[in-house]
């Protein structure tokens, strides 16, 4: 085993699914100050490729090497590489006016972009296999935690109501999201149906009217 001990920061990531690994990374990211080094350690090969991606987009200089069945990435935050959007709002030059402020590429999208809401119809998510599709389905949900663009309702009805209960590893999050300003709508009689009530962790029981008028209202509508 290699010394995890080297200055700096380590962050173990093995044995967390994608795309938790880049998640963890882009929160210590936010973290470190210009020149502080940082360790991560993976054991997931695609989790591996999308990181060293990201380092490579904010300059950090990663370097990888293999210790038995792990990844080691040493890296650094570089100093001015923020982010992606950071580079390419400076590849686009702020108008020289001085009434009008310079937006970067994620605030004019969060700008432009229309309220969403983000409907779950089941506890997975898309067709193939069921254990696939369940993964699939939370590590979205924890993904949607750390977009700046969240989005301004979730529905969860029929099977989608057993992602609010406890355990179900989607639960944290959507509390989370709660707590962040999303209002997150669990349908009462899918509810009832399930005999879930006293399981719930997250969300608040409504009705299918509420449910339809926060769909026929939103500017757009995701069904993951």
């Amino acid at each position: 085993m290699q010394d995890t001990q080297k200055p700096g920061h380590l962050l173990d990531a093995r044995g967390c699914l994608c795309p938790q690994p880049l998640i963890k990374t882009r929160r210590l990211w936010k973290t470190l100050n210009t020149g502080e080094t940082f360790r991560v350690l993976l054991d997931n090969e695609i989790a591996h490729a999308n990181l060293l991606s990201f380092l490579n987009d904010q300059n950090a200089q990663p370097q990888t090497s293999r210790d038995d069945d792990d990844w080691v990435i040493d890296a650094v935050r570089s100093k001015g590489a923020d982010n992606a959007s950071k580079k390419e709002a400076e590849k686009s030059p702020a108008p020289q006016t001085a009434q009008v402020a310079a937006l970067t590429p994620t605030e004019s999208f969060q700008k432009a972009a229309p309220d969403y809401v983000v409907a779950l119809k089941s506890d997975r998510m898309g067709q193939g296999d069921d254990d696939l599709g369940q993964i699939l389905v939370k590590g979205y949900i924890n993904t949607l935690l750390e977009l700046d663009n969240k989005p301004k309702t979730i529905v969860l009805y029929n099977g989608g109501v057993k992602l609010a209960t406890e355990s179900s590893g989607a639960d944290v999050s959507l509390k989370a999201l709660e707590n962040s300003g999303v209002d997150v709508i669990v349908c009462g009689a899918c509810v009832d149906f399930f005999e879930i009530k006293d399981q719930l962790a997250a969300g608040r029981i409504s009705n299918m009217y509420d449910i339809a008028e926060k769909l026929a209202a939103a500017g757009h509508v995701v069904y993951p």
